[in-house]
């Protein structure tokens, strides 16, 4: 059964403050958005396929947290998908650079209380299986995780307990077939998500490549389920942009994570174009 939306906070709109979603409705207007995207590292340009306007930079919304990871603008935007309109957030905040699980799940917050109906969260991964090579696009069926510490629990949102995957089946299935005739590399597979920022261990990768994961990245996790707790239906996609430690020749680096997302972009702006558009526009039951 999906998680019905709820208010967690005296605030409303999921304990968001109220001048933070002031200035977000003034930019929408009387619009209210189909849905939204979380853009990962390196794969900000795909913004720039839907020629959106307004663009905010987060320092100028009230509160808002700012990430200082390379791939990570920062940006806000009101895209438009046919008849109707979407948010695009332009890089994310982590664990790592100390915000809190009320932090980083704020975007999929925010766009529940806007009235979007889906998001769909984005990330360049590293695969821990040596037959899901860089280029490959993972759909993800489910995650774990392995938080130690408790910056990644505290601050959950009271409210609905989720049971088995926060994953949309239908629409991770449209997902997947969707890519796959933009002529993509596309496997549905799990996710692994870790705390960063180093990258994992040959023995770690080993570890989780055991447990089931088909790849790693360091977010994602907990704005899926956070997500799937406010209502919103889920999907989850990563681009493969490196094989993880122990498995690749050389040190993984930030920076060439980003060059390897941007060369698979093209494609991939193409598929989640279409992808978005057509949700934008279906009108299945809530």
């Amino acid at each position: 059964m999906k998680p019905t939306p709820r208010e967690w906070g005296p605030s409303g709109g999921g304990g968001i403050p109220e001048e933070m979603l002031a200035f977000l409705k003034a930019h929408l207007g009387d619009q209210r958005p189909a849905g939204a995207v979380v853009l990962g590292s390196g794969l900000g340009p795909l913004l720039d396929h839907w020629n959106p306007e307004p663009i905010v930079d987060t320092a100028q919304i009230p509160g808002y947290p700012r990430s200082g990871v390379p791939g990570h603008a920062g940006k806000v935007a009101v895209a438009s998908w046919g008849g109707t309109c979407g948010l695009v957030f332009q890089g994310r905040v982590h664990f790592y650079e100390g915000y809190s699980r009320s932090q980083v799940t704020l975007a999929v917050r925010l766009a529940a209380a806007l009235g979007a109906r889906w998001v769909l969260l984005t990330n360049a991964s590293g695969s821990v299986d040596p037959l899901v090579a860089p280029g490959t696009i993972v759909v993800v069926d489910d995650h774990f995780r392995l938080f130690i510490g408790g910056r990644a629990s505290r601050g959950a949102a009271p409210g609905t307990r989720l049971t088995g995957s926060p994953y949309h089946p239908g629409r991770s299935e449209e997902a997947f077939a969707m890519l796959g005739r933009e002529g993509l590399r596309v496997q549905r597979g799990i996710l692994f998500g870790g705390l960063g920022p180093s990258y994992e261990t040959a023995a770690e990768v080993e570890m989780i490549r055991r447990a089931g994961a088909t790849v790693a990245c360091m977010s994602t996790v907990i704005e899926a389920e956070e997500a799937a707790r406010a209502g919103l239906e889920v999907v989850g996609i990563s681009m493969v942009t490196n094989l993880a430690t122990g498995l690749a020749q050389g040190r993984l680096d930030h920076e060439e994570v980003i060059a390897a997302a941007r060369q698979i972009a093209p494609a991939f702006a193409r598929a989640i174009d279409r992808l978005v558009r057509g949700w934008a526009g279906d009108q299945r039951p809530g």
